[in-house]
């Protein structure tokens, strides 16, 4: 019986250790621009949360664009990331969806954001959609007068939070 176990927890630790190094090897592959991956698991995700805690999130990306480079790989949300801080790139890329790049974001912002979201269509779908948006918020009408009330109503209801909320107690109900 002994035997056995020191068998089994053998073959798991030789299974998890080929797995890691086959993944390992996949992600050198794949020719990534330079960055860091960060922890298991995890990647680089805790360091952008508290990015975004702070009043200004930008040094977490500035500091990648100083010791990578304007696009670096990094490890968030669960999966390795391009990330590109260029205006110009960016735009290339996104007039290129489809031809030349397939751009996509971590399946758990897919969860957070729903499926419908704009953030997340693609190729006409998002431009018709971005238009619409846009011609919408640009609108005179709505600058001059809605954007106000909306802009007071939401301060009013921030204000009325005194209570801090409890992301994990409301994820349970």
């Amino acid at each position: 019986m002994a035997f056995l176990l020191h068998y089994l927890f053998i073959t798991a630790i030789i299974s998890a250790v080929s797995f890691l190094l086959h993944r390992s090897s996949r992600h050198r592959r794949l020719r990534l621009p330079p960055g860091n991956l960060g922890l298991p698991l995890v990647g680089e995700t805790l360091q952008l949360i508290a990015a975004y805690k702070t009043e200004n999130p930008e040094p977490f990306i500035d500091e990648r664009v100083r010791r990578y480079g304007s696009i670096f790989t990094t490890h968030v949300f669960g999966e390795p990331t391009v990330f590109s801080a260029e205006p110009e790139t960016n735009r290339f890329i996104l007039q290129n969806e489809g031809k030349l790049f397939e751009c996509s974001y971590p399946g758990s912002i897919s969860n957070l954001l729903g499926k419908h979201s704009l953030l997340l269509m693609k190729g006409s779908l998002h431009k018709k959609m971005h238009s619409l948006t846009m011609s919408f918020a640009n609108s005179s009408i709505i600058k001059d007068h809605l954007l106000v009330d909306i802009d007071r109503l939401i301060r009013l209801n921030l204000d009325s939070w005194t209570d801090r909320v409890f992301l994990m107690e409301e994820a349970k109900k």
